[in-house]
């Protein structure tokens, strides 16, 4: 419970971080962006991949529709939204994310290219592909940077978690081989000495008896040694929790299990040994008792439940707990927690385990993973790069109208004739929303002029009914922000 309240603390921390710049950015869209932040921290430990999409389409869909990201820039919130929640999938969630992210971004493309074409006609086409280069490289940027770092981090933990455990392991396994090569050999001289003592002709009978006492308590602590030795030592990484119930249930054990998600592999270990304690204490304790294990995992943490009711024989088994402190001190080692305590008349397993440990020391090998994860954003961004500064080039160079030529055409001319003389490609930009309406039902063109100067920096025309009504001159103190293209 004391996790589950960490957790909401944390989420409603977050709600109030990305709700303070939502506020102050006086996003029209107030409201709506509030309901999807509310959404987007109830819903992303469930649904952490959709959550994530669902967060770069609401920052797509404004920047390709409302307002082009060519000339205009994006509302900043939902962008750093989609980055928070980038760096929290890269950094908690094991699933792929890119694969998603591609579907949603690629969806984008008609989108921009259907909402640029239906403004700006055939030239659209080109404006809205443009536009969603641009947005693909703010993407690459704003989320999957976030995320790549996210993955970095949450690679360098499991490592060291690994180490971690290994370390641990081999401890074990180092008191386990002390253990036995010095308490036992030692208790079996004891237990030979005892045992010729009680055959021994010349002894008194109550003496004989104490012997046999000695041998036989020696037998029974050699027997607890070696129930250590194996709690200490290695066991058996490759049985799963599935097979230990399996194996519980043949043997006449009432055993349910809910299965989940495979956890990373330190913890899924882990997991393994903590039913199998559970299930032999279950025997040991509560013979006839049903048995329940239940794994759950969330998208940060695994919690395995190994769970008894009151015994229906009696046990006359006794135990030290050996077995619960090294599966304790195996909890704490991966940064999680452990408690054995009655429940409902029986007996109640419970462990969280993080699906990370705190990292200690930067890894090479998560520096390895990360690069090889990074290698397909990185090339896509860079080809996304190299087409746009090509499209760019292109239009570039074929926008600008001679000024001479803009003189000689006549308001009233046909449309045909006027677009015979003009460049094949107008302004990459949305010159239109730092101009005055143009005339109702009219379609308007842009082009750099040839010869800029600050009374002649780009020219508009526009069309209606097929012929020419409006030519005129954009002055460079015309525009309030710079236009790009």
């Amino acid at each position: 419970m004391r996790g589950g309240w960490g957790l909401r603390w944390r989420e409603a921390a977050l709600w109030v971080v990305l709700a303070v710049p939502l506020v102050a950015e006086a996003w029209d869209g107030l409201i709506a962006g509030l309901v999807l932040l509310t959404a987007a921290v109830l819903l992303f430990r469930r649904f952490p991949v959709w959550t994530l999409c669902a967060l770069v389409t609401a920052a797509a869909i404004p920047a390709l529709v409302l307002a082009p990201t060519v000339t205009n820039p994006p509302w900043v919130w939902p962008f750093l939204a989609a980055g928070v929640f980038g760096f929290r999938a890269g950094r908690w969630v094991p699933e792929p994310v890119l694969v998603p992210l591609a579907a949603v971004v690629l969806a984008g493309l008609p989108v921009s290219v259907l909402a640029d074409g239906s403004v700006r006609g055939g030239f659209g086409v080109l404006f809205g592909v443009y536009d969603w280069f641009l947005l693909v490289l703010i993407v690459l940027v704003v989320v999957l940077g976030p995320w790549l770092a996210g993955r970095y981090l949450r690679s360098r933990a499991a490592l060291v978690a690994a180490g971690q455990e290994r370390a641990a392991l081999l401890e074990r396994a180092r008191i386990a081989r002390e253990m036995h090569d010095s308490l036992g050999h030692e208790w079996g001289l004891i237990a030979l000495r005892a045992a010729a003592l009680e055959v021994a002709p010349d002894l008194a009978e109550r003496h004989q008896v104490a012997a046999g006492e000695i041998r036989a308590g020696v037998a029974a602590a050699t027997e607890r040694l070696q129930e250590i030795i194996g709690v200490l030592g290695p066991r058996d990484e490759r049985t799963g929790v599935g097979e230990l119930v399996e194996r519980a249930a043949a043997a006449g054990m009432d055993v349910t299990w809910s299965p989940a998600e495979p956890s990373p592999e330190a913890v899924e270990r882990a997991v393994c040994r903590i039913v199998q304690e559970g299930l032999t204490n279950a025997a040991k304790h509560a013979p006839g008792a049903p048995v329940s294990v239940r794994v759950e995992r969330s998208y940060n943490s695994t919690t395995v439940t190994v769970a008894n009711g009151p015994a229906t024989r009696s046990s006359v088994a006794t135990s030290g707990g050996a077995g619960l402190a090294g599966l304790t001190e195996q909890a704490t080692l991966l940064g999680g927690t452990l408690t054995a305590e009655p429940h409902e008349g029986g007996f109640a397993l419970v462990a969280e385990l993080p699906h990370d440990a705190r990292p200690a020391t930067v890894s090479a090998p998560a520096r390895r993973s990360l690069i090889r994860v990074a290698r397909k954003p990185l090339l896509i961004g860079t080809s996304v790069a190299v087409l746009a500064m090509a499209l760019y080039a292109v239009v570039g160079a074929n926008n600008s109208l001679d000024p001479e030529v803009f003189d000689q055409i006549q308001l009233g001319a046909p449309r045909a004739d006027v677009e015979a003389v003009l460049p094949p490609f107008q302004i990459l930009g949305d010159s239109e929303r730092m101009l005055s309406d143009p005339p109702k039902g009219a379609d308007c063109r842009y082009h750099w002029s040839a010869v800029q100067t600050d009374d002649r920096l780009f020219f508009r025309l526009c069309f209606a009914e097929n012929r020419l009504v409006l030519k005129e001159t954009v002055p460079r103190s015309a525009i309030s922000a710079e236009v790009t293209g």
